[in-house]
């Protein structure tokens, strides 16, 4: 196979719900993205010969996402361009579809892009095509059908909260544990912007606004006066439950995009990567739906196990944070160490736009092995319905 790079990656900042980045559709968030790239880079958009995005909460208004963005910021006609929907794991499902065409020789140049606008989830109306003329029409919240753990199509309509507190129960993960972890997802993610640690991969998104342009530049939803006290405070989501929207991660609006070479086209573009991608070290796996936190556990250990690493080889791990339930349980199972677990902090903290942020922990983990001057780190994600993927990375 062919040795496969990560290039250089970027990522817009990470809007509240119905906050700063709202008025825009999850293309236009990603496009500056994709323009910052290239500038950043100097890989002219006619060397991009595929695009693969990653989008969960699709409005055919904008069909086929990837192709939007491609055509928006200059990649040729000729280059196709798809979109994917692995759930939580849309964008890193992406990356690691881009790096594996890459490592086939069938393509030396991909964009992955991972997008999601929560804010302007669409709603849906059944039947309205042919006419609602003997009962009432009902509005369906895409949003909230996305927070089916498995599927009402295949008859389990449980939702991603029941999975969590599922694993509260199963793992023995107690309501003080969730709301502590919780605490330091916030915590670390605000360190990491105060020192500056989130500046190398965040381009500033400009939002048009009646009073004039508005340029988003820091990311919305950590906060810096979160405790474990105030967390206690708050009323779980069921009764006599633990999982509250306070040990849980945000509905968000963001994009990431990353471009993916092979050895060829970096050296002819004169290109400096900022890690190399260790392609049989890719994992997709599924799991049970009831219990899908350990998706990550499983796709970690299998892309481990495809990389010919132990964990002992890690330095940096990357998990994404769903829920603090699922980031205790899933630490205790595969011993990970917190000390190398989302050091800058999670979707927690940071928040969870569903279909970047699986891209967006590759790009960081490349960035902060070359802060820290580390040589290997593993990116995992768990999704809903019992998917997940994950990625290992050397730093170049």
């Amino acid at each position: 196979m062919n040795e496969v790079y990560l290039v250089d990656g970027l990522r817009s900042p990470i809007g509240r719900f119905g906050g700063a980045l709202a008025p825009l559709r999850a293309t236009e968030i990603a496009t500056p993205v994709v323009t910052g790239l290239l500038a950043r880079t100097g890989l002219p958009a006619t060397e991009v010969e595929q695009v693969i995005a990653g989008l969960v909460l699709q409005d055919m208004t904008e069909s086929n996402p990837a192709r939007i963005v491609g055509q928006r910021v200059g990649v040729p006609d000729a280059a196709p361009a798809f979109t994917l929907n692995m759930q939580c794991a849309s964008g890193m499902a992406a990356l690691v579809m881009a790096a594996r065409q890459v490592a086939l020789g069938s393509v030396g140049c991909v964009l992955a892009v991972g997008m999601e606008s929560m804010s302007n989830a669409p709603y849906t109306v059944q039947g309205a095509r042919w006419g609602l003329r003997l009962g009432h029409g009902r509005f369906t919240d895409s949003l909230e059908e996305c927070k089916l753990a498995g599927s009402g199509m295949w008859g389990d309509p449980q939702t991603m909260i029941d999975v969590a507190e599922r694993h509260a129960r199963v793992d023995g993960v107690s309501r003080r544990e969730m709301d502590e972890y919780a605490v330091v997802s916030h915590q670390r993610a605000i360190a990491a912007m105060e020192a500056g640690r989130f500046e190398d991969e965040t381009v500033p998104v400009t939002v048009p606004h009646r009073g004039g342009p508005v340029v988003v530049a820091r990311d919305e939803n950590p906060r810096a006066d979160v405790s474990a006290e105030r967390l206690a405070a708050m009323t779980p989501v069921r009764e006599g439950g633990t999982i509250t929207p306070g040990n849980a991660s945000a509905h968000n609006d963001a994009a990431a995009a990353a471009l993916v070479c092979d050895a060829a086209t970096v050296a002819r573009l004169g290109l400096e990567p900022i890690a190399r991608i260790v392609v049989p070290g890719t994992a997709m796996v599924g799991c049970d739906p009831q219990l899908m936190g350990y998706s990550c556990v499983l796709a970690a250990e299998s892309a481990l196990a495809g990389a010919e690493l132990s964990q002992d080889d890690v330095d940096l791990i990357e998990c994404n944070e769903g829920f603090a339930v699922q980031m205790v349980a899933c630490e205790r199972k595969a011993k990970w160490p917190r000390e190398r677990l989302n050091v800058d902090g999670g979707s927690v903290g940071l928040g969870h736009p569903v279909g970047m942020s699986g891209l967006r922990i590759v790009i960081h983990l490349a960035k902060a092995l070359r802060q820290r001057d580390l040589r290997y780190g593993l990116a995992t994600v768990p999704a809903g319905s019992g998917l997940g993927t994950a990625v290992v990375l050397e730093r170049a």
